[in-house]
């Protein structure tokens, strides 16, 4: 039998026992036996997207049509919380970001930066980081790690550098992926586990418009390129860059030539998207859902040919579309259950008096251990939103900074290779998952620093 097949089937043999335990057990006082067994099939879930046991939005379905045998929630409730606007949010920028994949901004960006560094190693590093952060803002993760994933090779491939021996080859290929997840933070249209979120805060009362959560984690997205460039250029110090692998990316921009009007059409309605998305803070016309299926839909248009059908198809990720509009069923049977305040709340009862600094600290770096073993982004939100929600009524914390934290780190793996975004370059024989984790343990231990203080800066935006 093969390793993965055995893998999933270890997956499906927990998450059955799990659920098992959890219908047998007895109850304890004030909770229902339903709540404890939504809460076995969501961890089952969680363990079977882990294990890769099916696809993860046939998990998510299986699952979702459990609740109506085992008396957790009615079939139509499933019905009618199946979606949201999560989901369709999650398909149009799929579509947007397949558009400007056919596009060559990445690589004039790159151009761009390769140019302002000089021929310093330590500054086109981080140049290119940089670049992948700003790219990924509006792209899909895996799509923006495959574009500069194809420059860094050409470049480390002009410049001589060998798999294993090159630290110029480690900083870039283990630099790339893991700014290409950071950047997914720095719009609702990141990540489609933003959108998830959103919609989290949004039934409890706050309202994040697009322009909030942009001036919320664009400045954490920075920081945290930032400290990632500055510690993998003095982890792994890269070696120059020769004359002849500048002269490659000029190579590349002169095959690419001028920006074709199709191009620019659609980095055009882009940017027409971007200025909606920022006035729909003001004008609720301009709802960031709204306007992010409507722009798709232009992209179609024969004027445009930003997009066509059998394009869309093949690039958006229809698992992970999926997979995001049933997470709120799943979320929602825990939270009618009632499980989650019920055995959640007492484990966070020591951390009541404590100082929202030093609580912050503490859940992040959980949150950053655990995420390092669930490499898929809308796991973390689904597994942590709802864990972590108690700590806003029994803490000073507010909701949104406790939400800041699954959302933060659901885009900023950095310690294990096992991410779908770090195995892209993994192969290459680049770097070693020691490497990785040599590196990556000391960013991620800075950020759970910076993050502590969120609080203090969400008091900026009255949250």
């Amino acid at each position: 039998m093969e390793k993965k097949s055995k893998k999933g089937l270890i997956g499906l043999a927990v998450a059955i026992v799990l659920v098992l335990i959890l219908s047998v057990i007895p109850v304890a006082e004030g909770a229902t036996r339903q709540g404890y067994q939504a809460l076995g099939l969501f961890l089952g879930a969680i363990i079977m997207w882990i294990c890769e046991t099916m696809p993860m939005m046939i998990t998510a379905f299986l699952v979702m049509f459990i609740f109506p045998i085992l008396n957790i929630m009615p079939l139509n409730t499933v019905y009618t919380s199946f979606g949201g606007v999560s989901f369709f949010f999650a398909i149009a920028t799929f579509g947007l970001s397949a558009a400007l994949e056919r596009t060559s901004v990445p690589l004039r960006i790159c151009h761009a930066l390769t140019k302002s560094s000089k021929g310093n190693s330590k500054a086109l590093v981080i140049a290119l980081m940089f670049a992948c952060l700003i790219t990924s803002g509006i792209m899909s993760n895996l799509s923006t790690t495959i574009i500069y994933l194809a420059l860094a090779l050409a470049l480390l491939k002009a410049n001589g550098c060998e798999p294993g021996k090159s630290n110029l080859g480690r900083c870039l290929l283990i630099g790339i992926p893991a700014m290409a997840g950071c950047g997914g933070m720095i719009t609702p249209a990141g990540t489609p586990g933003n959108a998830l979120i959103i919609g989290i805060l949004a039934e409890r009362g706050v309202n994040l418009s697009f322009l909030q959560w942009t001036l919320i984690f664009a400045p954490m997205a920075l920081i945290t390129c930032l400290v990632a460039g500055l510690t993998i250029t003095a982890v792994f110090k890269p070696e120059r860059i020769s004359e002849e692998a500048q002269a490659e990316l000029d190579r590349k921009l002169e095959e690419c030539g001028k920006m074709k009007p199709q191009e620019k059409r659609i980095l055009g309605l882009i940017l027409i998207i971007l200025v909606l998305w920022i006035l729909g803070t003001w004008v609720p016309a301009f709802n960031y859902v709204v306007v992010a299926v409507i722009g798709m839909a232009i992209m179609f248009l024969p004027g445009i040919k930003g997009l066509d059908y059998e394009y869309f198809v093949k690039k958006t990720n229809w698992n992970l579309a999926f997979t995001i509009g049933s997470v709120g069923v799943l979320i929602g049977a825990l939270t009618s259950t009632g499980i989650v305040d019920h055995l959640v709340t007492p484990l966070f009862a020591p951390l009541a008096n404590m100082n929202p600094i030093l609580i912050m600290f503490i859940v992040g770096v959980i949150v950053v251990i655990i995420r390092a073993f669930i490499p898929t982004a809308p796991a973390i939100a689904a597994l942590f939103a709802p864990l972590l929600l108690p700590l806003a009524g029994i803490t000073a914390l507010s909701v949104t900074s406790v939400m800041v934290l699954p959302a933060f780190w659901a885009c900023t793996p950095m310690l294990l290779w096992i991410e779908p975004i770090f195995l892209f370059t993994f192969g290459y024989n680049y770097y070693t998952p020691g490497e990785l984790l040599k590196w990556g343990w000391i960013p991620s231990l800075i950020m759970c620093v910076i993050l502590s203080f969120t609080p203090f800066y969400l008091q900026l935006f009255g949250l």
